[in-house]
């Protein structure tokens, strides 16, 4: 598939464009990186450091694995960790022999993970050690019950860090004698004499699913094509503006089993020829003394996690001419935080500004950013090369003229294939516009300028983004009134200065007498039963009643405002 020179081929150096998007599966554009510079640097885990010529080797082990086991192309395999070399191992070996990655939170609840284990018919599952106990509770309801591939943390430290990790973390596991288990080490071991067919992936065929609330809120398996996610790959680079970048160094945070952090922080480094650190846990503060400590040249981020790197102690002092790229996405970048981090970086020596950028799942994680000739404060940036986007009326397809807030609509390669097993949904968010093109609807409200700059309004339909995770407030209220105490719940978002909003419950029991301290324990009991951790509140307000507006719903905008207004 040709590209188009767009605005940003003529802030490129002609030599460094790429023509055409990678017509192959997304293993075989790492594999191509690989032969480039097999001896650099291309992940990292706790210090234990792995080349490209490494990590293509353990991904053709799992391969074969997966293919003793009985998986083949097109099959489904869950993936459900937090960010390890197990996991990257994993995805590229299931990509490689053209089967299906199903990334699943690890902190969803076991409900959930039985609802998408299910759903894909997965044939196999990876997940951590430390997860498992939530996961023996499950009873299958599938026909063909899924091998589990237990890894550990420990498998993947260096030899010196091993014994003091064990020491501190015991573990004895009760299985479930229905499972069929097997630990990551042992499971390698019955491909060691499989053979690997020649890779055939291609660039149209579903390399992943992600799960997205999209429009509604309900969660929907959204299928990524290899062309999707190599061609978010090939923006990187075009969008970052560092022509140099074999040997970068740069922090995969964002979890894998979102589009930020797979495609962007993992996949799209890894095939730039970058030494990735891989982090297990989202820690703001342990990535901002990493980012100095290891003098990381590109960061990609949430609003949190560059609050604070610019309140860490050891910013004051800092050299931080090496960071050569910051972005932010997953929320809105709040405008005077993007003044004291440009301050913070050009006293640091750093000639980079922080680029605020917009996307969803459903365009993989991606569409626009400010580019590094012309960033504009507040602004979301213009569309990547070959994506467009228009802002149309709401719930329709009429264009409206730049300034006006409407809905956000794209199109171009990022765009998905569709909501797995939901028909009816991508019919509602992807639509063929009288231009002929297809075109995701967002749901997000919007506006674009003149010169095709776009402005965040607001997230779709009751949307709270905590530290970079969607949490959508109905199935908070639907949790909480599922405790037999509670008549009626709101929840609304309250601004956190590192998270950027926490989640706050309004509610009114059917006995305003009750004992408030017993209910709340009641409440978040049933929120724990039914949501996943990164969902509970994080306060409980209990009210007389809600307040409606005209139309006799409850008013939420009126208790966001209440909330976020009230003085500490």
């Amino acid at each position: 598939m040709k590209k188009s020179k767009t605005i940003w081929y003529e802030h490129m150096n002609p030599e460094k464009w790429l023509d055409a998007y990678p017509e192959c599966s997304m293993y075989e554009r790492l594999r191509k990186a690989h032969l480039q510079y097999p001896d650099l640097v291309a992940l990292e885990f706790e210090g234990k450091k792995y080349t490209y010529r490494q990590l293509i080797a353990n991904i053709e082990n799992v391969a074969r694995a997966l293919v003793a086991t009985g998986i083949g192309k097109g099959d489904m395999v869950s993936i459900i960790t937090p960010n390890t070399p197990q996991a990257v191992f994993m995805f590229y070996a299931i990509n490689r022999i053209g089967a299906v990655a199903n990334m699943i939170h690890p902190l969803l609840s076991a409900k959930e993970i039985q609802q998408f284990v299910e759903q894909t018919d997965s044939k196999a599952i990876l997940t951590l050690d430390m997860i498992y106990p939530k996961l023996a509770k499950i009873t299958w309801g599938t026909t063909t019950e899924p091998k589990m591939i237990l890894s550990r943390i420990a498998d993947a430290l260096p030899f010196y860090a091993k014994p003091v990790y064990q020491a501190k973390n015991k573990l004895k596991l009760q299985f479930n004698e229905k499972h069929d288990v097997v630990y990551w080490n042992d499971f390698l071991a019955t491909g060691k004499n499989t053979e690997l067919s020649v890779d055939d992936g291609c660039d149209e065929d579903t390399a992943v699913i992600l799960y997205s609330g999209g429009t509604t809120g309900t969660p929907k398996g959204v299928m990524l094509s290899n062309l999707n996610c190599n061609a978010l790959a090939v923006h990187t680079y075009e969008i970052g503006g560092i022509d140099e970048v074999v040997g970068k160094k740069s922090l995969a945070l964002m979890p894998i089993f979102h589009g930020f952090g797979l495609v962007v922080c993992v996949h799209a480094m890894l095939c730039l020829g970058f030494h990735v650190y891989l982090l297990p846990k989202y820690d703001f503060n342990v990535c901002s003394k990493l980012i100095i400590k290891k003098r990381i040249n590109c960061v990609y981020g949430v609003p949190g996690l560059f609050a604070a790197f610019i309140r860490h102690p050891l910013i004051d002092n800092a050299d931080l001419s090496f960071l050569d790229l910051l972005v932010c996405a997953g929320d809105k970048l709040p405008e005077k935080l993007q003044h004291r981090i440009n301050k913070v970086l050009e006293k640091g020596g750093s000639d980079a500004k922080i680029r605020e950028a917009y996307g969803q799942t459903e365009c993989v994680a991606g569409c626009s950013i400010n580019p590094a000739f012309d960033i504009r404060i507040g602004s979301a940036g213009i569309a990547y090369s070959d994506v467009e986007l228009k802002i149309v009326k709401m719930g329709t397809q009429e264009e409206l003229p730049a300034g006006e807030d409407g809905e956000l609509c794209i199109s171009g390669p990022l765009v998905m294939k569709g909501y797995y097993k939901n028909e009816e949904a991508t019919a509602k968010a992807l639509l063929r516009h009288s231009d002929g093109k297809i075109w995701l609807h967002t749901g997000d409200m919007l506006s674009k300028d003149k010169d095709g700059y776009i402005y965040f309004r607001q997230r779709n339909s009751r949307l709270i983004i905590c530290g970079g995770y969607n949490i959508y407030a109905t199935q908070v209220e639907d949790a909480i009134c599922t405790c037999l105490a509670v008549s009626q719940a709101c929840v609304v978002g309250k601004k956190d200065r590192m998270y950027g909003q926490k989640i706050v419950a309004f509610v009114v029991l059917n006995n305003k007498d009750a004992d408030k301290n017993a209910v709340k324990a009641k409440i978040m009991e049933s929120c724990r039963e039914n949501l996943s951790e990164y969902s509970l509140p994080h306060e409980i307000i209990f009210r007389d009643e809600l307040p409606v507006t005209n139309l006799g719903k409850t008013d939420y905008r009126f208790l966001e405002k209440e909330i976020n207004e009230k003085k500490e």
